[in-house]
């Protein structure tokens, strides 16, 4: 049964200004992490503080228990909310892990469910009498109800303590937004402290629901007046403090309304016979050679400091507020005296670098060069190979290209070394070799093998354009002689051929073939030259 009742009044006037904070707050949920996290604050409130007017507007005992036990969803968001709010506050990059939430999540769950059985155990609410006119429930709360607000009140204070270190180091609007957010939480709380004491020693009286319109004021005043989703809430010990450039900030009028320890030493060096307090000086008077009309120009600036001259790099930058209006200027400057000597002397020594560089690149082609090379022909060799086809079978695969591969033996060469003996074995595969490489077009790659082997690798190529290439070098090598002392010697080669893809798509499996072919012809009589794809035929 349905009552009217003044005092619901309160918690209501604190769901509503929640909501519209609530609402703000969602809205800019891309603008900042704070603003998920306000909105998540704000909306347990207004939970909490929806299920207390409705509590109040009931007039029976057992309704206000059962209604009165639904708040807990919405003070475990509250707690939940504000923790997170505490945190991205202070640090914009501070996450909190899939398992950091899971375990935060068990005690509001643990608590819900202790709430929708209370009737068995009563150890949420142990019992209850109604008292004044319209009547109000006084409650007797249970060992669950006191360990869940030792949880809350711990996690919320572990939340705090963040801001209230932060809030030491910040100043300007940052260090006003962060006492915003402390007093807060810190009036709701203590309206509930407050509360909880007064049940403890038997008081009736539920102040909770002043502390959402205190909470609700608070949050508003820095949403619509402090710009608080508008902060980008990073530790200023670290992008202030800490930073190793000068950083001067000026008004609109010209003074000096900010500055880092970095800007106080350098404006030291310079100018060491200014007052200790450097806060509201007009900006001209911390370099010298600055006049009251003279305007900030970016670039290098030389300063004489007593009898040193000292280099600064000076940049600026217009600071505006949210309509494009302009309230100041962040000067960066910077000592770059040192550098400036190092540079010149970097110049003079870079030039005689130069050519020890570049004599060491030529040495380095030279190396590179020999790396890929066969010692004694001058062809490239195996490894060399082997980067090549790899390469050229990745070419073929995209651009659906053919291409072909030429492996060759030179027959009977063991009897060659034998009989002629190796210096002439030698000059039979330099001067082989030198027919292979006259022949090679551009794209092509020949290279040995190993041994008596050479290998041909031909892009573009089909199988049957590299059979005939190859009997032209057969015929080609067979004319080609060296001298021995019994007389001019020549030699013949075997040859097999593989192309891509019909006989392999990769540098193993072609070789393997055109290996295949070699083989077969060195069977069939030597001299001779066959391709894989017709082994079979």
């Amino acid at each position: 049964m349905l009552q009217w009742q003044p005092y619901a009044l309160i918690p209501l006037a604190g769901a509503v200004i929640c909501a519209i904070v609530c609402w703000s707050a969602w809205r800019r949920r891309n603008s900042t992490p704070a603003a998920r996290a306000l909105a998540l604050t704000t909306l347990g409130i207004v939970a909490w503080a929806a299920v207390e007017v409705l509590m109040y507007s009931v007039s029976t005992l057992d309704g206000q228990i059962t209604v009165g036990l639904g708040i807990y969803p919405g003070v475990a968001t509250t707690v939940l909310g504000t923790f997170w709010l505490s945190r991205v506050i202070v640090d914009r990059d501070a996450t909190l892990r899939p398992v950091v939430w899971a375990l935060l999540l068990i005690e509001p769950i643990a608590i819900t469910a202790a709430a929708a059985t209370n009737g068995w155990h009563h150890q949420v609410i142990a019992s209850g009498t109604l008292v004044g006119d319209p009547p109000l429930v006084v409650a007797q709360v249970g060992l669950f109800f006191w360990l869940h607000s030792a949880y809350s009140y711990v996690l919320l204070t572990i939340g705090m303590l963040g801001v209230v270190k932060a809030r030491r180091t910040a100043t300007g609007l940052y260090r006003r937004q962060l006492t915003t957010m402390l007093v807060g939480p810190a009036l709701m709380s203590s309206v509930n402290l407050l509360t909880l004491w007064l049940l403890a020693n038997g008081g009736t009286v539920d102040l909770t629901v002043i502390g959402f319109v205190l909470a609700g004021v608070t949050f508003w005043w820095a949403v619509f007046r402090q710009g608080m989703l508008r902060l980008v809430p990073v530790a200023r010990s670290f992008v202030f403090e800490r930073v190793t450039d000068a950083l001067v900030v000026i008004d609109r009028q010209g003074q000096v309304i900010d500055l880092n320890p970095a800007a106080t030493a350098l404006i030291r060096k310079v100018q060491p016979a200014l007052p200790d307090n450097l806060i509201g000086l007009p900006y001209h008077v911390l370099v010298p050679g600055y006049g009251p009309r003279d305007r900030l120009v970016d670039g290098e600036r030389a300063v004489l400091a007593g009898d040193r001259q000292i280099d600064l790099d000076i940049r600026s930058g217009d600071l505006t507020d949210r309509t494009g209006a302009s309230i100041g200027r962040v000067v960066v400057a910077r000592d770059t005296t040192e550098l400036n000597d190092k540079k010149r002397e970097l110049a003079a020594a870079n030039e005689q670098l130069q050519e020890q560089l570049r004599t060491i690149e030529r040495l380095q082609e030279h190396l590179a060069e020999q790396a890929i090379r066969d010692d004694l022909t001058g062809l490239y060799n195996r490894r060399h190979l082997m980067h090549t086809l790899d390469a050229e079978l990745s070419l073929a695969e995209g651009t659906g290209q053919p291409l072909s591969v030429v492996l060759l033996d030179i027959d009977h060469f063991k009897y060659v070394n034998d009989r002629f003996g190796h210096a002439v074995g030698d000059e039979l595969l330099v001067a082989i070799a030198g027919v292979l490489s006259s022949s090679a077009r551009q794209g092509d790659t020949v290279a040995r093998y190993g041994g008596e082997e050479f290998v041909m690798v031909l892009p573009g190529t089909t199988s049957e354009q590299a059979w005939n290439r190859a009997q032209e070098w057969r015929l080609r090598c067979a004319a080609t002689a060296v001298p021995t002392d019994q007389g001019p010697l020549s030699a013949t080669f075997s040859a097999g051929v593989a192309c891509y893809p019909s006989s392999g798509t990769s540098s193993a499996v072609l070789l393997n073939a055109a290996d295949k072919a070699l083989y077969r012809a060195k069977a069939e009589g030597r001299d001779r030259v066959l391709r894989a794809d017709t082994l079979a035929a």
